[in-house]
């Protein structure tokens, strides 16, 4: 992994950098608004990685409406969500290892071993969905094939990932780069139901 910048058509610049979180160096993925201007107050939604491991340490969510943040620790995950109706606290208690979602899932997705036929299952906590312990998700990655395809910084090889909860709660259908990192190039996103429009890359800048 090297530090990266990923600029999206919905306006969102995506960051890869090294940073550090107390005494852990960390992988910081940060979304921003391209334009900053266009909200009152700092909206961002960061998460850290342990450098080595790609273990989540902290997720945050900053937005207008409410502030919400994750600190993941070995048993345990304290979630606190803050807005002028509610301020809610959960610990969530984990039996398993977890791997990120969010903005961290841009680095772990990046770094698997991706081929056609590829499927693994892991453990997420999800920020959206559940209470406690219910917050704790099963998922199952999946790569149905390869193609090369025309995108708006080059043509490129692609994985097509599909990423489910076993409970069905949300789907992510994904095209990546085949080369390593395998960074995203196009995302659709379905929750409850809903599928929102799909976000494109329109540039990748790393930096060796």
């Amino acid at each position: 992994m090297r530090p990266t910048m990923i600029l999206w058509n919905t306006g969102l610049v995506e960051t890869i950098t090294r940073a550090s979180l107390g005494n852990r160096r960390t992988w910081r993925i940060t979304h921003y608004p391209q334009d900053p201007t266009e909200t009152k107050i700092n909206d961002y939604d960061l998460y850290d990685l342990d450098q080595n491991t790609l273990a989540p340490l902290r997720s945050v969510r900053n937005t207008e409406e409410y502030h919400l943040e994750l600190t993941f620790a070995e048993k345990e995950v304290i979630f606190k969500k803050s807005s002028e109706q509610e301020n809610i606290t959960e610990t969530i208690p984990l039996s398993t290892v977890v791997q990120p979602e969010g903005p961290g899932h841009t680095i772990f997705v990046a770094g698997l071993p991706l081929a056609v036929g590829y499927k693994t299952r892991y453990a997420v906590v999800d920020r959206w969905g559940g209470h406690g312990s219910t917050r704790v998700k099963t998922v199952t990655l999946s790569v149905s094939k390869r193609t090369i395809e025309n995108t708006p910084f080059g043509r490129h090889g692609l994985y097509e990932v599909l990423i489910k909860p076993d409970d069905g709660s949300f789907q992510i259908r994904e095209k990546v780069l085949v080369q390593t990192p395998h960074f995203p190039v196009r995302v659709e996103y379905t929750r409850d139901g809903n599928t929102y429009p799909a976000s494109e890359v329109l540039a990748v800048v790393s930096r060796m």
